[in-house]
């Protein structure tokens, strides 16, 4: 198993400072019915990776209030969702949970129309009664200056997440994922079961996410599938990913654990050098990791071309994929 290398060194002047923000379109997605290529890239040194297909969710309106830190903003694909696969997302920095899953609405709509193509074309139960439900959570750390723009943790002026020696506030936001993740957990036992199936993390959220999943051996036991956009190097919890090859033997972290790294080529926020470095690690560990490209910046795709689209599809591959994980568990 080949060791995990520390990050290279990135520059704080190279990058611009503001806000992470997740730039998306809201018109409406034109499908196509076939996807000439997948581009789903994994490392050289270990090939993971199966193909998938996606499940899906109608565009309920939102509720328009300010969400408190602690506050869940939720969507439902059907009416019933007891057995619905549950996504819980963390937005990036200078967002909230109600606005992320607005910004997510390119990625439901297509799950909602491909979920729709297997309903119709398939007579697997799975196909017939599966749902989804879409969750998020806002970040307890109100951004100055603004009623609806939250962040994870806060850090010195002019540092970034990738170099940073501290996260302020970091324990109060990993309590509050946790929290989430596993609600009914008893501190003074190892929790086994988490209420999400998969979680979705965006720029701050997916550094938040990464480092929850290289010190948390809960979540490292879970049966949970990851994705992370726009991810960075995770500083303070540098050597807890470099460490997880270790962890992975001393505490039966699950090998069969799928993660799916989506990196567009011009980021200039978090660069996919940066998110290659934590992908890596993973690998190193024996996760089952992927890498979705695409020509786009510091965003989630939003199927605004074909390679977007593209993107799109390998996204959903990997959430459906996910879901018929669970129908056969």
């Amino acid at each position: 198993r080949e060791p995990c290398t520390p990050p290279t060194a990135f520059s704080c002047a190279s990058f611009k400072m503001h806000p992470t923000m997740v730039v998306s379109s809201f018109s409406r997605l034109f499908l196509i019915s076939c996807v000439a290529q997948r581009h789903i890239a994994s490392s050289p040194v270990q090939a993971f990776f199966a193909s998938n297909q996606v499940p899906t969710i109608p565009l309920h309106q939102m509720h328009h209030r300010r969400l408190s830190s602690s506050a869940v903003a939720a969507t439902t694909s059907t009416r019933d969702d007891g057995d619905a696969f549950r996504i819980l997302c963390l937005h990036g920095k200078g967002g909230n949970g109600e606005e992320f899953l607005k910004r997510l609405l390119p990625l439901r709509s297509l799950l909602d129309d491909r979920l729709a193509d297997e309903k119709n074309k398939s007579d697997d139960v799975f196909a017939r009664n599966t749902s989804i439900k879409w969750e998020a959570l806002t970040a307890p750390y109100q951004i100055s200056g603004s009623d609806d723009a939250y962040a994870w943790w806060t850090m010195s002026p002019g540092v970034r997440s990738f170099n940073a020696d501290e996260y302020i506030g970091f324990d109060k936001s990993a309590s509050n994922v946790m929290n989430a993740v596993f609600p009914n957990n008893d501190s003074s036992t190892t929790a086994t079961e988490c209420s999400y199936d998969l979680i979705l993390g965006h720029s701050q959220g997916a550094i938040l996410l990464s480092a929850l999943l290289a010190t948390n051996i809960d979540l490292q036991r879970s049966n949970c599938s990851y994705i992370l956009n726009g991810a960075a190097w995770p500083n303070p919890y540098g050597k807890a990913l470099m460490s997880l090859p270790v962890q992975q033997s001393q505490h039966e972290m699950k090998k069969d654990t799928k993660m799916l790294f989506v990196m567009g080529k011009s980021d200039n926020i978090n660069p996919i050098e940066s998110a290659k470095q934590v992908h890596d690690c993973y690998q190193a560990a024996g996760l089952d990791v992927s890498i979705v490209y695409h020509e786009g910046g510091h965003s989630v795709p939003n199927g605004g071309d074909v390679d977007s689209e593209r993107a799109l599809e390998d996204v959903c591959d990997f959430i459906l994929q996910a879901v018929s994980g669970k129908a056969k568990e």
